[in-house]
């Protein structure tokens, strides 16, 4: 719908209220952006960010459909899984608190409560590989909820190093997936083949 530069001002001067609110570091540079859009690229910009205009004239932003656990677990967005049983996954943790911080996702939405044991066991697994790989001096398990998706934290705790949350490395994520992923599935290819028995004589007949 368009807007008249009366209305657009109007939703501009409460988008620019709400953005005030936020705990975002860019969120002066989101003002001003706001502030530069005309009527146009404003109805674009509410589009943009799925923001709808009640009758009231007031911008809400709808709720998005799909969690972020959900759509990792769907395999919508890239992630870093080290192991995975029929109810949950393992991933590393993007901004980790401490080297080798991993989250366990329940492969159904569920709630904290009712967090399935699969889950559970997965956690204490992955908890035990980081101990026996990484050495830390504890590693802290934690439930928790995140856009209404529950998951599992599981956090090592390093002598002499406080949690602290920073983007960690494409490189350095990789190279713990390799140290924590699960090696059970790959036992199959390290086999060598059976060796075929002797067979005994045949003679051939010529038609």
């Amino acid at each position: 719908m368009a807007f008249s530069q009366e209305q657009a001002e109007e939703i501009k001067k409460q988008l620019l209220e709400q953005v005030e609110k936020l705990p975002n570091e860019n969120k002066d540079q989101i003002k001003k952006h706001i502030e530069t859009l005309n009527e146009q690229q404003l109805e674009d910009f509410l589009k943009q960010n799925k923001i709808q205009i009640s009758d009231s004239g007031e911008p809400t932003q709808q709720s998005s459909e799909k969690s972020i656990f959900e759509s990792i677990v769907n395999n919508e967005l890239p992630s870093h899984k080290i192991a995975e049983n029929k109810d949950a996954i393992a991933i590393l943790e993007l901004n980790p608190l401490s080297k080798g911080h991993c989250l366990i996702i329940p492969k159904q939405k569920t709630t904290v409560e009712k967090i399935p044991k699969q889950a559970l066991s997965l956690a204490e697994k992955i908890a035990n590989k980081i101990k026996k790989e990484l050495k830390p001096e504890d590693v802290k398990i934690e439930p928790f909820e995140f856009q209404g998706y529950p998951a599992i934290n599981i956090i090592p705790v390093y002598k002499d190093k406080e949690l602290k949350k920073e983007k960690a490395e494409e490189s350095e994520l990789k190279v713990l997936q390799s140290q924590l992923k699960e090696k059970e599935k790959l036992i199959s290819l390290d086999k060598k083949p059976k060796r075929v028995k002797k067979l005994p004589e045949i003679s051939f007949r010529i038609p």
